[in-house]
């Protein structure tokens, strides 16, 4: 009979140490994998699924705006705040993909999974986070994962992003959400528009009162037409603007004619030509009182801030890589102005458009122009794995990133 030859047993002593060296191999690839995830606010997690199947169908539909998102401060336009929606919004082709319980996990979640696939919204009303007990840096994050998110699939959507309303009957028990609005306040863009409406809910000591916010969370039907009101306007503005033309938004119209009409002038694009009437009404001798002078250079601070804004994120953009971004930025801001304001945008349009990056980012434009759906296409991974051969940096980086996630 052949002899069959047993595997020798481990003792008790080289048992145990390997059971020891198992669980910290198992612990250090834990820890390893849950660093690189990042704040649980920006890891996607899947939450009422059959809420979630109801908006596919909805954007299977298309014909789809106005996209409004977010939690049941959102989901309650289909309750006490629906006779409202139904005269501000439902005319303007909007959709509510506003889930009650969510946190922006979950809306990152939603994203991933298709809600975007059919619709190109115009402009989508984002509020989030009040759900989520993270620090406020780690719910800020998980915002601007969700931003990034709708740009991906949706490269043209303007985002108007809504401070979170005020919770609790007083202040006290607030910061966590004052603290959130204030880092995403400085958040926006050309294409997202930061805008807190909290104030309208409040009395003049701060107190939120049960006759609009019934369990001081969630409005009732008075509540939601102050929310109407704060941003009818705002959203009507930006569903017609285009985002890729530049103009100064005036939150506040001027109370001088004068200087309003130029406002709506500089609004419209043609900031050069506002610039120069506003600086003869702020030098205006003729009004005794004053006003127009103080309205006029109150509305060319507005523009000087607006220039400067664009003037940094034309640097910023050009630091991190992206020269054709930060190339029609350049030129935009030409078209704007004329003279010497003109000629250094020029100049700067010039010296971008001989940077080697510059091709490579009108390369990578067509490549984020393919719509989400079809990115799962073999053809389409190919296609970048031909860019990122051919190129190096920063639109490599960005083409790997446009490859389906889920």
């Amino acid at each position: 009979m052949p002899s069959i030859t047993r595997p020798l047993s481990p003792s008790r002593g080289s048992r145990a140490l390997l059971a020891l060296l198992l669980i910290a191999v198992c612990s250090a690839l834990a820890h390893g994998a849950d660093a690189a995830k990042g704040p649980r606010p920006t890891i996607p997690e899947e939450k009422d699924r059959p809420r979630h199947d109801e908006f596919l169908n909805v954007a299977k539909a298309g014909n789809v705006d106005l996209l409004f998102l977010g939690d049941s401060i959102t989901d309650g336009w289909r309750g006490g705040g629906l006779a409202v929606w139904t005269k501000y919004f439902a005319p303007l082709k909007a959709a509510n993909f506003g889930i009650s319980g969510d946190r922006t996990e979950h809306v990152i979640w939603r994203l991933r999974h298709g809600e975007l696939e059919g619709i190109q919204p115009k402009l989508v009303v984002l509020m989030i986070g009040t759900n989520n007990g993270d620090p406020a840096e780690d719910v800020v994050a998980g915002i601007k994962t969700i931003i990034a998110d709708i740009h991906e699939r949706s490269a043209g959507s303007r985002i108007l992003l809504l401070g979170i309303f005020p919770r609790g009957e007083k202040p006290a028990g607030r910061e966590r959400n004052e603290a959130v609005n204030k880092m995403i306040a400085v958040l926006p863009d050309r294409k997202v528009t930061y805008l807190d409406i909290g104030a309208v809910f409040l009395t003049a000591d701060g107190t939120l009162s049960a006759d609009i916010m019934p369990d001081f969370l969630h409005p009732n039907a008075r509540g939601y037409q102050l929310w109407a009101d704060a941003i009818i306007g705002p959203v009507k503005q930006l569903l017609q603007s285009d985002p890729a033309n530049l103009a100064p938004h005036f939150a506040t119209p001027a109370s001088v004619a004068k200087v309003e009409k130029q406002e709506a002038l500089a609004a419209t694009g043609k900031v050069g030509a506002a610039a120069k009437a506003l600086e003869h009404l702020a030098e205006d001798t003729y009004d005794k009182t004053g006003k127009t002078a103080d309205a006029a250079k109150a509305s060319l601070a507005v523009i000087t801030a607006w220039k400067d804004g664009v003037d940094a994120e034309v640097a910023a953009l050009r630091q991190a890589g992206d020269v054709t971004a930060a190339c029609d930025l350049a030129a935009a801001m030409a078209a704007e102005y004329t003279g010497d304001l003109a000629k250094g945008y020029i100049t700067q349009v010039a010296e971008l458009k001989k940077d080697p990056a510059f091709a490579a980012g009108r390369e990578f434009e067509k490549l984020r122009a393919v719509p989400y759906a079809d990115r799962r296409d073999p053809r389409f991974a190919k296609l970048i794995e031909a860019f990122a051969k051919k190129h190096a940096g920063y639109y490599v980086e960005q083409a790997q990133a446009l490859l389906p996630k889920d």
